[in-house]
């Protein structure tokens, strides 16, 4: 094996507000794994360097091996990194993970990276380097069994990022990310989970606790956001983990699904630092709902708003336009919801159909129409006043879909006096909010 480090790339994503929300968890996970196995690392965050790549990836440009991890929106620039890492360094071996080198492999391939890595990445980076020290590199495609004990990996290398330079905000105060399980047991068929596979794994509680403990001591940071899909899917863990991490004194965000809450579990969840709760209500219509195989119903998702408020949990609620079989009485449906609910949040976004998920695969069953989507706008949350459709149904064209999604956007900053983006927006600058 050379001496060379193994050099991990994050694609900048310059349709987010602010790239530096979260950190880049996923290259972190395979920087660790590398490291267990003795093998030099370097890890290249390029978020916000879209403009001159070129300038941020100069002094790592002589290693023989990189690995870039791209979503969808990111794609154009992974391939524009692979230019200038093979303009520089012809030989160099660049290999592609992450979600659009699982879901579009032999398109990754024909746009000539190295090796596509399928799935989890982190026993592939290892297999890959040391298959490159001994001159045993026969494949283009790697794909390896997942990890069934995930607590057998290493907690991300957090400390090859400046983490004090990212942040996502939790009452004011920057918050880093951390991720507990993998994997959703649930099947929206508006969700992509082939990097994940079936099924869910949990870290143990221990572990878990050790990956806090450590970050409070090496940073001195005590609000995190946890990127769990649905940090409630086992209630009995949540439980436990609450307990555990009370002595700890954090202020946490996390991500749950509404008809799996109890109201003991959200006042666990408060006494152990819990400040706010992300859920994807989706729509107010329970047709879409069905349609969409969400599995939770209007009133549960009511229920779950209404008792994270009396709990003292603010509740975020993420709303989408688009989706399959949407008219006008569908949108009107969650205007509705949202106007008897009342979130403290919300998120609101135009449906995003991503190649490998349930509704792409099978587009015949849904009264859906996707128009052609460049990937550099396929992305769900975005900038303000950059948004595009790509979708449209039998009820909604794509232009009036992205016409009611700037009027119900603005609605819904009226009503809740909440815009993404910009947070509280005062009352007074809004005037009646009656529509």
């Amino acid at each position: 094996m050379s001496e060379q480090p193994v050099v991990l790339i994050n694609p900048p994503s310059p349709f987010l507000i602010n790239q530096k929300s979260f950190s880049p968890l996923g290259i972190l996970y395979l920087a660790a794994e590398l490291k267990k196995d003795g093998l030099p690392v370097q890890v290249v965050d390029l978020a916000g360097r879209e403009s001159d790549m070129e300038e941020a990836l100069g002094r790592y440009l002589q290693a023989d091996i990189f690995g870039i991890s791209a979503t969808t929106p990111q794609y154009p620039y992974a391939r524009s990194v692979k230019e200038i890492i093979k303009k520089a360094n012809p030989d160099a071996m660049v290999v592609l993970g992450g979600v659009h080198g699982t879901d579009l492999t032999e398109k990754c391939l024909n746009d000539r990276f190295d090796i596509v890595v399928k799935g989890e990445g982190e026993k592939a980076i290892v297999k890959i380097a040391r298959d490159f020290g001994t001159h045993s590199l026969d494949y283009r495609v790697l794909q390896l069994p997942y990890e069934k004990d995930i607590d057998s990996l290493p907690h991300p290398a957090r400390h090859l990022i400046p983490l004090k330079d990212y942040g996502y905000d939790i009452e004011g105060i920057p918050g880093t990310s951390i991720i507990t399980s993998r994997g959703c047991p649930y099947h929206c068929v508006f969700c992509s989970k082939g990097v994940w596979g079936q099924g869910v794994r949990l870290h143990s509680i221990e572990y878990v606790v050790e990956e806090l403990s450590s970050i409070i001591q090496d940073y001195a940071i005590d609000h995190f956001l946890f990127l769990d899909d649905a940090i409630n899917i086992d209630r009995r863990r949540l439980m436990r983990l609450c307990e555990a991490i009370k002595p700890l004194a954090i202020k946490w965000r996390c991500y749950a699904r509404a008809e799996t809450h109890a109201k003991d579990m959200l006042i666990a969840m408060k006494e152990a630092g819990c400040v706010e709760i992300g859920v994807g209500i989706e729509s107010g219509s329970q047709r879409i709902l069905d349609i969409v195989g969400k599995g939770s119903t209007v009133e549960k998702n009511t229920g779950f708003v209404k008792e994270c408020k009396a709990a003292g949990v603010t509740v975020n609620a993420f709303v989408m336009i688009g989706l399959p079989g949407e008219t006008y009485e569908t949108v009107e449906a969650t205007k509705k919801w949202m106007e008897e609910a009342m979130p403290d949040k919300f998120g609101f976004n135009i449906f995003m159909p991503y190649v490998g998920t349930p509704v792409w695969r099978n587009l015949q069953k849904y009264d859906l129409r996707i128009a052609d989507i460049p990937e550099e706008h396929s992305w769900v949350k975005g900038r303000s006043g950059q948004h595009h459709c790509y979708v449209s149904t039998e009820g909604l064209s794509s232009q009036e879909i992205l016409r009611l999604f700037n009027e119900v956007f603005d609605y819904y900053t009226q009503l809740l006096h909440w815009r993404p983006g910009v947070g509280r927006v005062p009352q007074a600058a809004w005037g009646n909010t009656a529509c």
